[in-house]
């Protein structure tokens, strides 16, 4: 199975669902705790969501 991540007209697909979610855990974190969705590559469907908890001072 593959996942993949788009951002910004920019896309990375990943085999490994742990390597998927720490990069989406990244792109969470500098987007200040936005969402990102990682999708199933074949079906399209969203496999998992991302969103880190930042504290902001």
């Amino acid at each position: 199975m593959s996942y993949r991540i788009s951002l910004g007209g920019t896309a990375r697909t990943f085999r490994d669902i742990a390597e998927a979610a720490e990069c989406a855990r990244k792109l969470s974190l500098e987007l200040d705790g936005s969402t990102v969705k990682a999708f199933d590559e074949e079906t399209g469907l969203v496999a998992f969501t991302a969103k880190s908890a930042r504290k902001k001072n």
